[in-house]
Parts: structure tokens; C-alpha cells; sequence
């Protein structure tokens, strides 16, 4: 009786612990991660047997390609569903090769969902990430930031080359156009001036997307793989996570193609929440 006692309160406590997380993949091999639609290890680029090392959304030969790849474990987003969640950060580089001229793709996301499940998840617009019966729907509980290469006016898309903020649905809570800031001194003013980018260009980009609870912010920044994180971020984003996520959630990515061929790559992915471990 006193060793069911025991294993009692230890499910229980494993129930309610929150864990910190951290993970820093410098390149991908297949392990710790879920493959779902057609996620997979990126084909080198002579199309042979070896792997490029990345985490790849979607495959050429396929129409409307979409995928998601997930890291394997849930991650703590919060001490319970009632509560406020943990700060987190995540950076990750990507690229996004359009292989037909036109209607090639339409982009990836850093996604945060509630299961490893992409069964609801559509191509085209939708991203790899929800459907036209589902999207919309609060009972969704998804989070992504989307780099979106394709204007779909359905979803209200500002251009077809910007980062968009996307609680539950395509259509964006804050969209703005791709780039960065940079702070110049012009005589005795700091000045900041916007650097645009192509997100289609097949060139390495850097992403940060962290949420700090003290003051209830995310924010979003961007640049070029060889640039250092720009100190003012792209896009400061609504505050509604607390409605979103769950206790434990899944983290990582989504992409899809449109009627041409785009590839979708990951090829780097640090992740750290502030759970502390009990």
C-alpha cells in the first residue's frame, strides 16, 4: 500500500512539474524530432542519397506539399491552463527556394500546437497549419509566426513577401513586410532606416521570436544569416497567448507549396523556455 502511495504521488507530481527546456539543433539528423505530412531530412542538393542537414516542410514531386516538424517532447508553455505563460525564445535560420517562376510557393511558420497532429492541416495558403473548415476557430489553440511568399487574398495578406503574427487563423493579427532595422548616426542622431528582404530569394535568414512574461510581449526579428540580431525587433505582437496555449504544447515549424515548386528549409533551431525545473 505504502509503494502505491508512492507511485501515486510521484504521477501526480509529474503531472504538475514544469520542466525547463532547452535545445540548440546546429544541424538536423532525424532524431528528437516528428516528421509529419512531408516533413523531412532536406535531399542534398544533387538530388542523390545524402541528407543536406536540413529540416525540409515539403518535397518537390508533391502538389500542394506541406508538412510539419515537430520537436519530439511537449513543451511546458505554462505552470497550468489557468495560468500565465513562461517566457520562451527561439531562433532558427531559414531559406525559401522557389524552383518554378511563377506560383511557386507560399512560405513556412514557427509554429507552437497543441498536438503532433497535422490531419486538419491543408497546402497552399493554409501553410501546413489549418484548413478552410477549422480556420478561424478559437477552439484551434495555435500560435505561429508565418514568412509568407505568396499573397493570398483570402487571408487578407498585406503582400506576397512579408512576416505575419497568426493567432488561431491565416489571416494575421499583425502583418508587416519583410526586412530589418538598422541604426545608423547621422551627425548626432541615431537614425533607424528599414533594409527590405526577399524571403524567395534562396538566401539564409535569421529568425528570433521570444515572449516575455513580465511584460506580456512577443516580439519578432529578422535578418539576414550573417547579420547580428537587429536591436529594434520587426514586428511587437498582440497579447493574447495567455488564451492560446495550453499547459503543454508542441514547438516547430510548417510550410507548403502552391501549385509550383519552393522548398522550405530549416537549417538551424535553438529553443528555451523559463520553466524552472522542480
Amino acid at each position: 500500500m505504502q509503494q502505491i502511495h508512492k507511485l501515486c504521488f510521484l504521477a501526480l507530481f509529474l503531472a504538475h512539474a514544469a520542466f525547463a527546456v532547452k535545445f540548440n539543433f546546429k544541424t538536423f539528423d532525424g532524431n528528437n524530432l516528428f516528421f509529419l505530412g512531408d516533413a523531412e531530412l532536406g535531399p542534398s542538393s544533387d538530388a542523390g542519397i545524402a541528407r543536406s542537414g536540413a529540416l525540409s516542410m515539403t518535397r518537390d514531386e508533391t502538389p500542394f506539399s506541406h508538412g510539419q516538424g515537430l520537436y519530439i517532447n511537449p513543451i511546458p508553455f505554462k505552470p497550468s491552463n489557468d495560468s500565465s505563460p513562461y517566457s520562451f525564445e527561439t531562433s532558427f535560420t531559414f531559406s525559401i527556394t522557389p524552383k518554378t517562376k511563377s506560383n511557386s510557393g507560399q512560405g513556412l511558420a514557427f509554429i507552437i500546437v497543441p498536438a503532433a497532429d497535422n490531419s486538419g492541416a491543408s497546402g497552399g495558403g493554409f501553410l501546413g497549419i489549418l484548413n478552410k473548415t477549422n480556420n478561424g476557430k478559437p477552439e484551434n489553440h495555435i500560435f505561429a509566426v508565418e514568412f509568407d511568399t505568396f499573397q493570398n487574398k483570402d487571408f487578407q495578406d498585406i503582400s506576397g513577401n512579408h512576416v505575419g503574427l497568426n493567432v488561431n487563423s491565416m489571416t494575421s493579427n499583425v502583418a508587416t513586410e519583410a526586412g530589418y532595422w538598422v541604426q545608423t548616426v547621422v551627425g548626432k542622431r541615431k537614425v533607424w532606416s528599414f533594409k527590405d528582404v526577399n524571403l524567395s530569394s534562396g538566401e539564409r535568414f535569421k529568425a528570433w521570436v521570444e515572449f516575455r512574461n513580465r511584460d506580456n510581449r512577443i516580439t519578432i526579428t529578422l535578418a539576414p544569416e550573417n547579420v547580428k540580431k537587429p536591436k529594434r525587433p520587426l514586428i511587437q505582437g498582440p497579447r493574447e497567448l495567455n488564451d492560446v496555449l495550453f499547459q503543454n504544447m508542441y514547438a516547430g515549424f510548417a510550410g507548403a507549396m502552391g501549385r509550383g515548386v519552393e522548398r522550405h528549409d530549416i537549417w538551424s533551431w535553438s529553443f528555451e523556455n523559463g520553466a524552472k525545473n522542480n
